[in-house]
């Protein structure tokens, strides 16, 4: 569906049409997908996803056009009110016209109407598209990091309201816990290691590293295979508040890396979440863990792992590199 938004002038005085595209819809897919050809094979497949198909989670493309024709983007994917901000693109020929400038406050205005929470971004900190996106709201995570999230009202109230106690669900990984877990990983908490498979140490987004796991997912559910990632869910609001995953040790053969990370709120359901994966065939299985990190330590020791060492400093807690924490490594 296409809705348009607005008439804008650009800093040459042309007016352009700005107006989004909410997927699905098969009329303007073939034309942003032409304006963000450029982008990598795993997000072609996403937005194309986003832009053809019912995917239960909101695809939503801001757009500058002429006559049908855009040239300039800003994404939204969306749930229940959560989401990932990204995909802002110009075509070279348009830019230094203030595109980005004109489409970031009608962004930000309609998502705040369509009663949105919060918003996770990733870019280059301090550059020219950070200085914009704090110019709308966002804030960056830490020092030096180009991680930065919006909140309606406050991160406090989000954080009650989004993570607060209620039922959770042991669920596959699917198309609905990639826009809100972000609200998981980008925020202060105790833990540095949380998915050493994908790389994700500290205050980190999940949006690019999820994405190709996703398409994995689906294509081990059609071949009959479980998926490499399960997700603690919080039934009412949709949060993710734990993950567990295996993966292929990049080093050595025959070795499978386990990871697990929740919320501090839901880690009395982080054994029942490690023991819903499916782990592969494999002569040994390695944990990583902050030392010292009782509840994740807890959880593997009762799956039969045992700490055989430590690196000491090993891994940086914050983008500052102003505290180093050392790193247990758990073996089963």
């Amino acid at each position: 569906m296409y809705e348009d938004l607005d008439r804008v002038r650009l800093k040459s005085g042309e007016q352009v049409e700005m107006g989004v595209v909410s997927g699905p819809d098969q009329e303007w897919a073939s034309k942003v997908e032409v304006l963000l050809g450029h982008k990598g094979e795993n997000w072609l497949w996403g937005n194309s996803r986003l832009l053809r198909d019912d995917l239960g989670i909101e695809g939503l493309f801001y757009i500058l056009h002429r006559d049908g024709v855009p040239f300039a983007n800003m994404m939204n994917v969306e749930f229940e009110g959560v989401g990932i901000f990204g995909h802002v693109y110009t075509v070279p020929e348009d830019r230094r016209q203030h595109a980005a400038t004109e489409l970031m406050p009608h962004l930000m205005s309609h998502f705040r109407a369509r009663g949105g929470k919060a918003l996770f971004l990733g870019t280059g900190f301090d550059s020219h598209a950070y200085h914009i996106y704090n110019a709308n709201g966002f804030e960056g995570v830490e020092v030096f990091s180009g991680s930065m999230s919006y909140y309606r009202d406050s991160q406090s109230n989000f954080e009650t309201s989004f993570f607060g106690q209620g039922a959770v669900s042991i669920e596959a990984l699917d198309w609905i816990h990639w826009p809100v877990s972000p609200a998981l990983f980008m925020v202060k908490r105790p833990g540095t290691i949380r998915l050493a498979g994908l790389g994700l140490f500290g205050q980190g987004s999940t949006e690019g590293s999820m994405l190709p796991l996703i398409r994995e997912t689906l294509e081990r559910r059609e071949e009959g295979k479980p998926s490499r990632m399960m997700v603690l869910r919080h039934e009412e609001s949709s949060a993710v508040t734990g993950v567990a995953m295996h993966s292929r040790d990049r080093l050595w053969p025959h070795t499978c890396v386990v990871d697990l990370y929740c919320h501090p709120q839901f880690w009395d359901h982080g054994r029942s979440l490690l023991h819903s994966l499916s782990l592969p065939e494999a002569d040994r299985y390695i944990a990583y863990c902050d030392l010292d990190f009782s509840e994740k330590e807890e959880i593997l020791s009762s799956a039969g792992f045992v700490k055989n060492s430590v690196h000491e400093q090993r891994v940086a807690v914050n983008r500052a590199k102003t505290e180093y924490v050392d790193v247990g490594v758990w073996e089963r």
